[in-house]
């Protein structure tokens, strides 16, 4: 399946330089968006550590994934920045090769922009009822497989069960796998 943009790179591929930092620091107190999705900070720490786990390494001055559009701690492509300001009530932060650097080396950007962009896939996903239905843990993994595919392809995932591949090959299920582990399941 080619590459696609859904936000994400999917994958645990990027490159970049040494710093950055790998703990998850920033905003671990459950901001607005993140409790008004339902989440506590518990739950949400879990979610956004295997997310960036899996794309990162846990560091935030990262860039890779399929194509190389992809940035940061969650490598967000375009759309997601795009569409995670707009949840975040932020500046969209562009795309230029010296806006990505500025993003990747900005945590309390890549937090919101994360946490807006999950915001964007949560509120999409509610009109599904598997999902709306679902424990928050639960949420939590649906939201990891729209990480990597797109909020189209969870929904599609949760209506068909046929599990979606990222660019490089990467099942969705691979982070649904990683934050259920997280959550002890």
């Amino acid at each position: 399946k080619p590459a696609k943009d859904t936000g994400t790179s999917g994958n645990s591929t990027a490159t970049g330089g040494g710093g950055g930092g790998t703990a998850g620091k920033v905003a671990d107190a459950p901001s607005k968006l993140i409790g008004g999705m339902g989440f506590n900070a518990k739950q949400w720490n879990t979610y956004k550590e295997a997310i960036a786990g899996i794309e990162s390494g846990g560091k935030y001055d990262i860039a890779g994934g399929s194509g190389g559009h992809y940035d940061g701690r969650y490598q967000l492509g375009a759309a997601a920045k795009t569409d995670g300001a707009k949840y975040a009530g932020i500046a969209d932060p562009g795309h230029s090769s010296g806006a990505r650097q500025n993003f990747r080396s900005n945590p309390q950007m890549q937090e919101q922009l994360f946490e807006g962009y999950t915001t964007a896939n949560h509120t999409y996903l509610m009109n599904n009822r598997k999902y709306a239905e679902a424990s928050p843990e639960r949420k939590l993994a649906i939201l990891g497989y729209a990480h990597n595919q797109g909020m189209g392809g969870a929904e599609q995932w949760l209506n068909t069960g046929n599990v979606g591949r990222d660019g490089f090959g990467t099942a969705g299920t691979k982070y649904v796998n990683a934050i259920n582990a997280g959550f002890g399941f």
